[in-house]
């Protein structure tokens, strides 16, 4: 592929009038707060359009030059990192905890492999040595499958900014693909369990945890004033990551929840032995007020619970976020209702809902066994069959 011989080369087009002819450039201009705006010029003392050109490429030169932009074709792939990316975050408004995961995908893996590459120069082959050499450091398929997406979104911006003219990742080719497992998950007879046999400082958490279902991040960032007794419901606005207050995962996580009558009690009780219980204090929090460190109710709750009751641990799914699959799992099991297990979970997609957080256990497979053998197996009363269907005839 031909490198450009600039940012934005621009267009040059002659224009005939009755006395004459005229040249006129067209090209685009970065807005301050984001964004291009179409500009043209005339290009006088040009008898030729390829004079004319070569005038309109002096004047995008400097432009281009403003712009911070290696000139001669050579923009490299860490502009789009240095520049690029950033504006694009906080046009977004991408929370904290996302921008972190994302950082760390460039630092470690992104941007030493493609920071002072050409951006033309890669190609999907390129793009493919990549992917291979992620599979090679043996990360696991989610997470090379995050990485992938990171990626193309990179690329689609340098499309967007016309630094290159089609993005080189090829989904079809790059894009991992990840065999979902289901997690162990805790039984309720397990979860109840670990919640009575959590210290009592963190009773009340691991029982709202349970109940409702709630992001650690959104449990700690409860205030007493999201907490309503009279009516029972918890009013979910809000997330904690690393101390610092934002939003919740997607528009949909904010929800006014449910809450049953024991969970009442102990939140009740809960704020009777706290030193915070004012409107805007935090529900649980730490010895100085601020919001608990959700790390604290994995390391000094849930995982002493299950080792004093011999439960086995399994990696990232005996956490604060087994809870969350237990209540939607609860939840559609005794409802039979895939919807409501989404709206207590809150996700923006049911299909996150039944495919991901729906679980089934051994005994509602024995209980699906045992209506299947009643229906199809079990003989059916005389005449039943052969006297309701007209013309049937036996098979002999």
């Amino acid at each position: 592929m031909a490198r450009r011989k600039s940012y934005q080369k621009g267009s040059v087009r002659r224009i005939e009038y009755q006395y004459g002819k005229v040249f006129v450039g067209r090209y685009r201009e970065r807005l301050p707060g984001g964004g291009w705006r179409e500009k043209s010029i005339t290009l006088r003392d040009c008898k030729t359009k390829k004079a004319a050109q070569r005038k309109l490429d002096d004047i995008l030169d400097e432009l281009n030059k403003s712009n911070g932009v290696v000139i001669g074709g050579d923009v490299l792939f860490a502009h789009v990192l240095d520049r690029l990316w950033p504006n694009y975050l906080d046009t977004n408004s991408i929370k904290l905890s996302t921008r972190h995961s994302y950082d760390v995908m460039v630092s470690k893996w992104i941007g030493p492999y493609f920071r002072e590459v050409l951006l033309e120069d890669v190609t999907p082959t390129k793009a493919g040595d990549f992917m291979a050499m992620l599979n090679a450091e043996d990360l696991s398929p989610q997470y090379r499958l995050n990485i992938y997406s990171l990626l193309r979104v990179l690329f689609d911006l340098a499309v967007e900014y016309d630094l290159i003219e089609v993005s080189p990742i090829r989904p079809k080719v790059h894009r991992p693909q990840v065999v979902w497992t289901e997690k162990p998950l805790f039984s309720v007879e397990e979860a109840t369990a670990v919640i009575n046999a959590v210290p009592s400082g963190f009773h009340a958490a691991i029982a709202t945890l349970a109940v409702t279902g709630l992001r650690a991040g959104e449990l700690v960032a409860l205030r007493w004033e999201d907490i309503d007794f009279l009516d029972q419901t918890i009013n979910v606005k809000a997330s904690v990551w690393r101390g610092q207050i934002q939003t919740t995962k997607t528009r949909s996580s904010n929800a006014v929840l449910s809450i049953p009558s024991q969970l009442v009690g102990i939140l009740q009780e809960h704020k009777s032995s706290s030193r915070f219980i004012d409107s805007d204090d935090f529900v649980f929090c730490e010895d100085d007020g601020r919001p608990l460190n959700p790390d604290k109710l994995r390391k000094r709750a849930i995982y002493p619970a299950l080792t004093k009751l011999g439960i086995p641990r399994h990696s990232r799914a005996s956490g604060c976020h087994a809870f969350r699959h237990l209540a939607g799992s609860v939840a559609h099991r005794e409802t039979g209702s895939v919807k409501l297990a989404q709206q207590l979970l809150r996700h923006s997609s049911v299909a996150t809902t039944s495919n991901i957080y729906v679980h089934t256990d051994q005994k509602d497979m024995e209980g699906v066994a045992d209506l299947l053998g009643k229906v199809l197996l079990e003989k059916p009363v005389a005449g039943t069959v052969a006297e309701t269907v007209p013309g049937s005839e036996t098979i002999q």
